[in-house]
């Protein structure tokens, strides 16, 4: 698979990137650290967590990379190799000295994770200690070069849903990332975002992404830490999306622009939030969420 050389020279050096499953009936979205090589991205996670069990159901996932000059999205299917599964460790050495150089690589790139990783080790939950770790490889089968949006200061907005401390951390992260399921395949694009009980949002990839109907999607707003996952900050938004004129002004609002921003506006309901600190997650459904905007 050929990339141009921003991409190649992007997924060389940025360090975390948006990893999405095909889970119905609204795709997953999780940041995770990685390294690119071989024409994969590779990542480790627990083996207990969602995105490996999702992974061995349906392996068609996506991994975007934004660093607000350039944007890449690669399409393709997971393997998960498990170190505590025989099948695993069989596949993993059919596939010769690369797959080790390729894990080595990964713990160079990503020496200050696994350094705040140990630094933090008595705070992490035991089925994501080392032992407990399993090996994802996203396998490219295509690249885009998406359309980056741009990140003047925002105003802060209130992500609906979750906790106050949450709350004023994402209140002023400028970049959201829309995901959506196309052909039932996870697609994600960068996003301008306001909130006000639902999120409007504004997207210049809406095309790309599919967005012609009401259909749904998920909204990942996340404020990362350089080097330390248990401080590592974000939430999911899961609801259905719908174009809308006013989510532009909303939006444009927000940001202190003297014109509205190129792109869709459209409104996403939610339906489900999730939210993260560190290795902590939590996530309210459609009738908590209600109530709690019903709430003085």
């Amino acid at each position: 698979m050929r990339l141009e050389r921003e991409s190649r020279a992007l997924l060389g050096s940025a360090r975390i990137g948006m990893l999405a499953l095909a889970a119905k009936p609204h795709p997953l979205v999780n940041p995770a650290a990685f390294s690119y090589s071989r024409d994969a991205v590779w990542m480790t996670t627990s083996r207990h967590a969602l995105k490996v069990a999702l992974a061995r159901r349906d392996p068609r996932a996506s991994f975007l990379v934004d660093d607000g000059r350039h944007c890449v999205l690669l399409e393709g299917e997971l393997d998960v190799f498990d170190a505590l599964d025989v099948p695993s460790q069989i596949r993993a050495l059919l596939e010769g000295p690369g797959f080790y150089l390729s894990l080595a690589r990964y713990a160079v790139k990503n020496a200050a994770f696994v350094g705040g990783y140990l630094r933090d080790l008595a705070r992490i939950p035991g089925d994501w200690w080392p032992q407990n770790r399993a090996v994802l490889r996203l396998r490219a089968r295509r690249a885009w070069s998406l359309p980056t949006v741009p990140t003047p200061p925002a105003e802060p907005a209130s992500v609906p849903g979750v906790p106050a401390s949450v709350r004023r951390t994402l209140a002023h992260v400028p970049v959201a990332y829309l995901c959506t399921l196309s052909d039932d395949a996870p697609l994600m694009a960068p996003a301008l975002w306001a909130a006000n009980g639902s999120i409007a949002v504004v997207t210049g990839s809406a095309d790309f992404l599919g967005l012609g109907r009401r259909g749904p999607a998920g909204l990942v707003i996340e404020s990362h830490h350089t080097y330390r996952a248990t401080r590592m900050i974000g939430a999911y938004v899961r609801g259905h999306l719908t174009a809308d004129a006013d989510a532009k002004r909303s939006v444009k609002e927000r940001y202190g622009l003297d014109i509205a921003p190129p792109g869709m506006g459209l409104d996403l309901e939610p339906e489900r939030v999730t939210w993260w600190r560190g290795f902590k997650l939590q996530t309210a459904d459609s009738e908590e969420l209600t109530s709690r905007r019903a709430a003085p």
